[in-house]
């Protein structure tokens, strides 16, 4: 599944990998004020759709703003009370900075 968000010039592009413990979501772009709302309805539509966890790959994605940052943990809290588990993987250091600054990352083994 691909999906593509576009506002103006700036997109954020998702690829989705089912696996047999969840989905992986692959994003790559900026996520920021200008690209958030199509993000949100995106990784709501995998929240609410399937189960097990599901790993954000943040490997070629940038959080760009604090827009970006509230999304991330408002669809990490939406995903608890779904009864789904979501982590992150390969972020960049200033990602893994501001992710475990509202205790998202690392994720504790008793989330997986």
């Amino acid at each position: 599944m691909t999906a593509e968000m576009v506002d103006q010039t700036y997109v954020v592009e998702v690829r989705v990998v089912q696996g047999p413990q969840g989905q992986r979501a692959v994003l790559d772009g900026r996520i920021d004020v200008h690209t958030v709302a199509d993000l949100r309805l995106v990784l709501h539509r995998l929240i609410d759709g399937s189960g097990g966890v599901l790993t954000l790959d943040l490997g070629n994605a940038v959080i760009g703003d604090a827009v970006a940052l509230g999304m991330l943990v408002e669809c990490h809290r939406r995903s608890r009370r779904a009864g789904r588990t979501m982590v992150f993987d390969n972020v960049c250091e200033r990602g893994q900075r501001l992710l475990r600054a509202v205790r998202l990352y690392p994720a504790s083994p008793a989330a997986l």
